[in-house]
């Protein structure tokens, strides 16, 4: 197991090692990875956030297509949890566990900042970009691999207690199966963690691959991750398009997101929502509305 994740580590990424990376990822022996599942519950069934960055070609949504996983064949650069021509529908949960009011207020911000780069980027100081939410309840159970490293204490309270029930889980394993489960883990998870440059995909080859092969090789829906951008505050899930059956459209929302440097300096992010809407059932297009101010 040791020799493997060094001879993984070991690999220079840039010259896309695919097949050694198959090799190798296939050949982690016994391991054992806790499954998140979100399961439908009536009225209070689990709600995925997905945010899709609006362009001036595109200035507003009106297809559900449109605010789901992207067309395999326009996936063409390898991603944190997908592989090219091999999509995943990108969102962010947050935890149920004794949410503030702040920290339902700003549930959003989480979304936002995985796919806005006017957030990301440290270096464009002010600016303004519009982003389309699209609210997904799970209407099927959904189950995903968790990827967290429980080796170490996260500064996030529900990411501890995800921490926690990892250790009930990883106890019950053998001896062997649990050594190298946490060896895995703390690799993964640090490959899941990474905070990538644009352009540099090569740095997601570890992690997509790991993704691409798990969905292909189990009945289980995807992979569920603390999220890179918004540090932690919020999970990220990848579900594979095969499981987009278990979730249905619910609401959407349209937003200017607005970037601007304080008196301190420091900068100010604020969300106006401009339109939204309702998504009927089975429908495969909606038309937002001007919210009242």
């Amino acid at each position: 197991m040791e020799d493997t994740i060094e001879q993984l580590k070991a690999l220079d990424l840039t010259e896309y090692p695919i097949a050694e990376l198959d090799r190798l990822l296939t050949s982690l022996g016994k391991v054992g990875i806790m499954i998140t599942d979100y399961n439908e519950v009536g009225e209070n069934s689990k709600e995925i956030e997905r945010a899709v960055n609006n362009t001036k070609e595109e200035p507003e949504f009106n297809t559900v297509s449109r605010i789901s996983f992207k067309p395999a064949k326009y996936n063409t650069n390898y991603l944190r949890a997908s592989t090219p021509k091999n999509t995943m529908f990108y969102g962010s949960v947050i935890s149920d566990d004794n949410l503030d009011d702040e920290e339902i207020r700003n549930a959003r911000i989480v979304a936002a900042a995985e796919v806005s780069s006017l957030i990301r980027n440290s270096d464009v100081m002010e600016g303004w970009s519009r982003i389309t939410f699209g609210k997904w309840k799970v209407m099927e159970k959904v189950s995903l691999a968790t990827i967290i490293d429980p080796t170490i204490e996260y500064e996030q309270a529900y990411l501890n207690k995800l921490v926690e029930r990892y250790w009930e889980f990883l106890n019950q394993m053998p001896q062997d199966v649990k050594e190298n489960t946490l060896k895995v883990l703390k690799f993964l998870s640090s490959e899941f963690s990474k905070k990538v440059s644009s352009g540099n995909n090569h740095e997601y080859l570890i992690s997509s691959k790991f993704t691409e092969i798990f969905t292909k090789t189990s009945v289980y829906d995807g992979v569920i991750y603390p999220s890179v951008q918004s540090e932690g505050y919020g999970l990220c899930v990848a579900i594979h398009p095969r499981s987009m059956n278990k979730l249905t459209p619910i609401k959407v929302l349209q937003s200017k997101i607005t970037k601007s440097i304080l008196e301190d300096g420091e900068n100010h992010f604020l969300i106006i929502n401009e339109k939204n809407c309702i998504v009927e059932v089975d429908a495969e297009k909606f038309e937002l509305k001007e919210m009242q101010k």
